[in-house]
C-alpha cells in the first residue's frame, strides 16, 4: 500500500545540533541550522545507512530525523 505522502528524513549532528547537508560545488558535508537546507532521505534505511557510514569516516553517528 502507497502512502499519501512521501516519507522525508535528515541526519542532524548531536554534538553540535545542526542539520547535515551535502555542498553542491565540492560534495563535502557540511552543517546547516535549518533542516529545510539538509540533505533529505526518502527512506528510513537508506538515512541511517548514511548516518552509520558518516560515524564510521566521522567518529560521531548522526541521529536521524522524520519530518
Amino acid at each position: 500500500m502507497f502512502a499519501t505522502y512521501a516519507e522525508r528524513y535528515v541526519l542532524r549532528s548531536t554534538s553540535a545540533g545542526s542539520y547535515l547537508g551535502v555542498n553542491m560545488l565540492n560534495q563535502q558535508i557540511e552543517s546547516h541550522r535549518s533542516h529545510d537546507e539538509a540533505w533529505v532521505f526518502h527512506t528510513h534505511d537508506g538515512a541511517v545507512r548514511h548516518a552509520r557510514w558518516i560515524g564510521e569516516v566521522h567518529g560521531e553517528t548522526p541521529d536521524v530525523v522524520r519530518l
